[in-house]
């Protein structure tokens, strides 16, 4: 497995999991099967021209979009084996790709901590409360002809939320074995350079003291370097920058995460800015 880290922006942070030399298994699990068969289900009914099928999957597409990038994330990120945890300190250090002039290589190790717990009661939580609305929803099926909706929505979250859980988990034993070798990408910095030229300060000019024309994002951008919390949150990657990111990942499935979570963010952002500006009024 190959982690990266993809900032949003100077507050948000996107980790995707790609899975390198995935082997099958030779007997598919039960979570395995129910999966590949939902997944063909909601194939067939998007592939309809029209009926409830067709409309069911239409809204719930805008549903999948609202659930939090950081839930999909961690999702990316395969359950912890027994074995992998049984061997502990003897396992391989993970890779983890970032973009140094946004983010301090020494910073890594915490976001990677921050990320693998921040969501963990959340998720928790949740998975909990879909449990228990499962076997209230299911006398719903005994309706002829129409699906047990609330039931299967149910279904998926908790199954969603376990593996929020199971990536959290995986996340954390890396963490506290420090199994995280952090990788500097010169690729992924260019992406981030296309919009802010003048904002993006590497290490060497950090050591070096050399002059710079601190911008608002610029500013935004050293104060995460330096691990500040109270610098004002500044959007750092766009929606249209998302092929480029998997682009330079060769990572065909980051582009859509990248995206969802470039939207997701600009549109808490500009939810607050409002607020913000009603208080003053």
């Amino acid at each position: 497995m190959r982690l990266f880290l993809i900032p949003i922006s100077t507050k948000r942070t996107l980790i995707y999991g790609q899975r390198l030399n995935k082997v099958t298994q030779e007997t598919p699990t039960l979570a395995d099967k129910a999966s590949a068969r939902a997944a063909q289900l909601w194939l067939k009914w998007e592939s309809a021209e029209k009926g409830w099928q067709k409309k069911l999957t239409e809204y719930g597409n805008k549903v999948f979009n609202r659930i939090a990038f950081e839930e999909w994330g961690l999702k990316s990120i395969p359950p912890l084996s027994a074995r992998k945890e049984q061997e502990g300190a003897a396992s391989k250090k993970i890779e983890v790709i970032f973009p140094p002039s946004i983010i301090s290589e020494q910073n890594v190790p915490k976001i990677v901590e921050r990320l693998a717990t921040e969501r963990t009661s959340l998720h928790r939580r949740r998975l909990i409360w879909c449990l228990i609305g499962m076997p209230i929803s299911a006398p719903f099926g005994l309706i002829p002809v129409i699906p047990n909706i609330p039931f299967f929505y149910l279904a998926y979250r908790a199954f969603s939320h376990w593996k929020a859980l199971s990536g959290a988990k995986h996340l954390e034993f890396l963490s506290n074995r420090t199994l995280i070798l952090p990788v500097k990408s010169a690729a992924l910095d260019a992406v981030y350079r296309r919009h802010n030229t003048d904002t993006a300060i590497d290490d060497d000019a950090l050591v070096n003291k050399e002059k710079v024309e601190w911008t608002e994002v610029a500013k935004a951008i050293r104060s995460a370097r330096k691990g500040d919390e109270g610098h004002k949150e500044v959007l750092l990657l766009r929606e249209e920058d998302a092929e480029a990111v998997a682009k330079v990942a060769n990572v065909p499935a980051l582009a859509v995460e990248c995206e969802r979570a470039s939207r997701q963010v600009a549109e808490q952002m500009q939810l607050r800015a409002e607020e913000d500006a009603q208080k003053i009024h």
